[in-house]
């Protein structure tokens, strides 16, 4: 993909903002598609120079946006029918469930962390449809994850002057942070839930 999207930079840079937005679509709607490696690559160009970097942060981030109301979309107008006759394999009742607690712990909050839990996000915008959430907070919060994250992502991209295969490394750790990090914040809130009921 890094000698693809070179060889693109050299001949039409403007394509090049095509397949990142397209790259970042298509990485909602099909998962086991690597957006956000493509991503990276894209912004380690942005440090060379030969991208311009709010093109490479707005191309992924309405792509990833676009990707996540799509499934959304579907899940919302199809229903269950989505999951019966089109359910994908990476989809699995498993996973469904889970994040169906979550919305029923935390609510819009997990539409706000799901660029950050990158095994989920995409069962996160179908259990989003399939509840039949307000589409313009669904939009809103899917919105400031995906400029968040790809914020990240990108700066890391263009300003730390590693190769894109280091840059990933930094992405997987500062991901396993952030999880780290809600997981006791979710500790936290529950100790404290449980206290004060036990105490009315």
């Amino acid at each position: 993909m890094e000698t693809f999207l070179n060889n693109l930079v050299h001949q039409n840079s403007l394509l090049v903002y095509g397949v990142l937005f397209l790259s970042a679509f298509v990485e909602n709607v099909f998962p086991p598609i690597p957006g956000d490696t493509v991503t990276v690559i894209g912004a380690y160009f942005v440090g060379t120079g030969k991208l311009n970097f709010w093109w490479v942060y707005l191309s992924t981030s309405l792509g990833s946006i676009a990707g996540f109301m799509t499934l959304f979309a579907i899940a919302y107008w199809l229903q269950w029918q989505f999951i019966e006759r089109y359910q994908p394999s990476w989809v699995k009742q498993s996973h469904l469930d889970k994040v169906e607690t979550w919305f029923q712990r935390y609510g819009y909050w997990i539409i706000l962390f799901n660029r950050f839990l990158s095994g989920a996000r995409s069962v996160i915008s179908i259990v989003a449809g399939l509840s039949q959430l307000n589409a313009f907070l669904v939009f809103f919060f899917a919105s400031v994850s995906v400029l968040l994250w790809n914020g990240v992502l990108i700066y890391l991209g263009a300003f730390l002057g590693k190769s894109w295969e280091e840059i990933i490394q930094y992405v997987k750790l500062y991901n396993k942070t952030i999880l780290l990090m809600l997981v006791v914040i979710a500790g936290i809130g529950i100790y404290f839930y449980f206290r004060n009921k036990r105490k009315s």
